[in-house]
């Protein structure tokens, strides 16, 4: 008896000093697989088969860049969730694979590349593709989305009729998901707001009300508050390989996000890339004769350090998968990846690479300017993108 006596004296302490340990530290159950100032990546093994990756994003740390797909048709009003229904553009974003898309962010910033993942929901498997849901990119709104299943007059399902899509806000301080508001445009239609991608609350994807939560891959999004301060400065990413969404949220939950659970694009398309682990969850084909054009996705987050490191300053610029339609008196995206520090100018080519239009003398080197022609683009034209100070720096997008 007093052997039993002591031992459980030993033991219970033990056991309650490594429930305090959890419960003060909820990584303390994850595995850190790579850890630096700003950002983590942790892993976590689950029952049947499930396995959570969660990254941790420090945004006064790091910067998250939306990599997106060049424009062929801008699907002039047939946006459905921007300021009503048909109030804005819905373009079609070129589908790119996520090796190349890797291989092109770190070429830009080198050492200083943390992760990446898939993000937006997108609507054809085609080589060009209209996104679900709206997005802000560095302070242009690049698409009104253009989902059947959202609050439109005639969604594909009724239940989306009255749902409340979600917006994910982020900038260098700070994150926070709010409601987003099709009428208004809200809070995209915010000067202050730069970045957002709006999406469904987790409860709300379809994965979860029409296929009867099934199990699959999914990413799920949080924010949290650990420096006491008012602002949510981390951003909490969790990736699972084989659940369902509402357990994947209660991940976050346990990790203490009180606020609203967003999802991005997931199943197949899930993916995630880590500078020090590589590919971690990837598309899984069901049988060799399944056509892979899902691995080509048209928008993603990276996540990379304030930059710390010297590159070679480079302008990326690729062809879209169509004839590019430009027409005079209507707006057209003009969309690049750079990594220098200064402005850039953007200038309108002909097929004799002589200066036809200065589009912009000057505007900042955010990858992204919404161009309104007031002349007719012919065949053959040339958009140049060239660094302010060093204009042998340039990319090219051939009309």
């Amino acid at each position: 008896m007093n052997a039993v006596i002591s031992f459980l004296f030993f033991v219970i302490p033990l056991l309650t000093s490594i429930y305090i340990a959890q419960v003060s530290n909820p990584l303390a159950s994850y595995q850190p697989l790579h850890v630096i100032d700003g950002a983590g990546l942790y892993k976590k093994e689950l029952t049947k088969g499930n396995t959570a990756y969660l990254q941790v994003i420090d945004l006064r740390k790091m910067r998250i860049d939306q990599v997106v797909g060049e424009v062929d048709n801008m699907g002039y009003g047939q946006g459905k969730y921007y300021k009503g229904e048909g109030g804005i553009y819905s373009p079609y974003f070129k589908n790119k694979l996520f090796s190349q898309v890797n291989d092109e962010y770190k070429k830009l910033y080198g050492n200083d590349v943390f992760s990446m993942i898939n993000c937006s929901f997108f609507e054809q498997y085609q080589p060009s593709t209209q996104l679900s849901f709206p997005i802000k990119f560095n302070g242009v709104v690049i698409t009104g989305g253009h989902s059947p299943y959202g609050p439109v007059k005639n969604p594909e399902s009724e239940f989306y009729r009255t749902i409340r899509l979600k917006a994910l806000v982020w900038d260098d301080k700070q994150a926070y998901i709010t409601d987003y508001d099709p009428a208004s445009g809200a809070p995209l239609n915010q000067t202050g707001v730069k970045n957002a991608i709006v999406s469904y609350k987790y409860s709300d994807h379809p994965a979860k009300v029409l296929a009867n939560n099934q199990i699959n891959k999914y990413q799920v999004i949080g924010t949290l508050n650990k420096d006491g301060r008012p602002g949510n400065e981390q951003l909490l990413i969790m990736t699972v390989n084989q659940t369902t969404l509402d357990e994947a949220a209660k991940l976050l939950r346990q990790l203490g996000v009180k606020g609203d659970i967003i999802t991005v694009d997931g199943g197949r398309s899930t993916y995630l890339f880590n500078a020090k682990v590589g590919d971690i969850i990837l598309p899984q084909l069901s049988n060799p004769q399944e056509n892979p054009t899902f691995r080509d996705l048209p928008h993603y987050l990276g996540v990379r350090k304030i930059e710390t490191q010297k590159v070679v300053p480079q302008i990326l610029i690729e062809q879209p998968v169509a004839k590019v339609q430009v027409e005079q008196n209507r707006p057209y995206l003009i969309l690049w990846r750079d990594n220098i520090n200064g402005d850039v100018s953007i200038k309108l080519f002909n097929s004799n690479n002589k200066t036809i239009q200065n589009i912009s003398t000057r505007t900042a080197s955010d990858g992204v300017y919404e161009w309104t022609p007031n002349i007719a683009v012919k065949d053959g034209y040339t958009i140049r993108v060239a660094s302010r100070e060093n204009q042998k720096i340039f990319g090219n997008l051939q009309l």
